[in-house]
């Protein structure tokens, strides 16, 4: 292939996945991030075991064991009695079955772990304060624009840029994301200052009729991340996430289990965040010439089976490899997409069915309709270093 570098649009998780993977590839990359700093904000994601072990191949094992927490099993619990309504066993066990821990991390230790190992590499790799307006393409390579201005040029263009893709939208005009009818709560809360049964086992999750709590530690159990989901049409904001207020967490948590209101009351108040949850069609492919997609630009994924981060992982993976090893442009969309549009529309799909399950009225009956989650699913077994490509 050309020596031209691959150009990203976006620095997020995906984004610096696939700039690491390619550098390690030996592929000449550039990311353009229209933040004027490279951060992130956030709180907690779960690295299931088959997003720990694509990150492991990256190099980043003892940075993840530094830095991630392995629960050493998770609940689901009824959300007035606190009930366990199932348990699933992690830690050593989940290494032993899946060849790589389940971690729980901040979102930002990992994206500064990304960060740094891409810049380690290369410190002029990522590009900041360019915002993508829109791009040009021929048989030679592709052209971007930029909202400061300037251009830049590459043998190809992968758009890492979130549901709101701009480069999206280029590629399927008159295509805009769509409210689902689900409004979450994030907060991060001191884990001191709340009950030491409130974070026993280290991960549960809390359900009932159209509500949801899950509640997870994070950077060596010091913190309380969670997230609160609700059923509702009533999001007309403009913004895609807002500052909320503890009490309004609590009014909508009313009727759940006192341990998870104290986590709730225990949330300072400028760590506590309101959004909608947004979705775009499913795409049969992501790739137009020399422009593909990658992450949620490619696969908005909802948050309700842990995933979306881990997809996007994967993706950075298996685009590098597919880059690496094909001898032309169109060869290596078409084996990336061979490779991951099947699994992820799966993912895409079932992430929205699993919340009927857990919003359902007879929530003591969960245990009955679990049967398909992540694991029966065989989600976790995927080895984005070895899947044939």
């Amino acid at each position: 292939m050309s020596k031209q570098p691959v150009m990203l649009i976006g620095a997020g998780i995906g984004g610096l996945t696939c700039a690491l993977a390619l550098q390690r590839a030996g592929i000449a990359v550039k990311v353009y991030e229209q933040a004027p700093e490279l951060g992130e904000v956030g709180a907690g994601l779960t690295l299931s075991p088959n997003g720990s072990k694509a990150l492991m191949g990256l190099g980043l094992e003892s940075e993840l064991a530094e830095l991630a927490d392995p629960p050493s099993y998770q609940a689901v619990h009824h959300y007035q009695t606190g009930q366990v309504l199932v348990r699933r066993e992690r830690g050593d066990l989940t290494t032993r079955q899946y060849g790589a821990p389940y971690y729980q991390i901040h979102r930002a230790d990992l994206h500064d772990m990304l960060g740094d190992a891409v810049r380690a590499n290369d410190p002029d790799c990522i590009v900041l304060g360019h915002e993508f307006q829109r791009f040009a393409q021929d048989a030679n390579g592709v052209t971007a624009w930029f909202a400061n201005g300037n251009s830049a040029s590459g043998r190809v263009l992968v758009g890492c840029d979130g549901v709101k893709s701009p480069v999206r939208s280029q590629m399927h005009e008159q295509e805009a994301p769509n409210f689902t009818g689900y409004v979450a709560w994030r907060g991060l809360a001191p884990a001191a200052k709340v009950p030491a049964e409130a974070v026993d086992p280290p991960s549960g999750t809390y359900i009932g009729p159209g509500h949801l709590f899950v509640r997870y530690l994070i950077r060596g159990g010091e913190t309380v991340n969670y997230v609160a989901f609700v059923e509702r049409d009533d999001w007309q904001v403009e913004s895609w996430s807002q500052r909320s207020t503890v009490k309004e967490v609590l009014d909508e948590f009313s009727e759940f289990h006192g341990l998870v209101r104290a986590i709730i009351g225990a949330t300072p108040p400028e760590l506590c965040y309101k959004w909608g949850l947004f979705s775009r069609r499913p795409l049969e492919s992501w790739s137009l010439g020399r422009v593909a997609l990658l992450g949620d630009a490619a696969h908005p994924t909802l948050p309700f089976m842990g995933m979306g981060a881990v997809m996007a992982i994967e993706d950075g993976v298996v685009l590098a490899r597919c880059m690496a090893d094909s001898g032309s442009v169109s060869e290596a969309f078409k084996r990336y997409e061979a490779a991951r549009v099947e699994r992820t529309t799966l993912v895409m799909l079932e992430s929205g069915e699993i919340i009927h399950r857990f919003f359902a009225p007879d929530t003591e009956r969960f245990a009955e309709r679990n049967n398909r989650n992540e694991e029966s699913l065989g989600l976790f077994r995927y080895d984005a270093w070895q899947v044939p490509v």
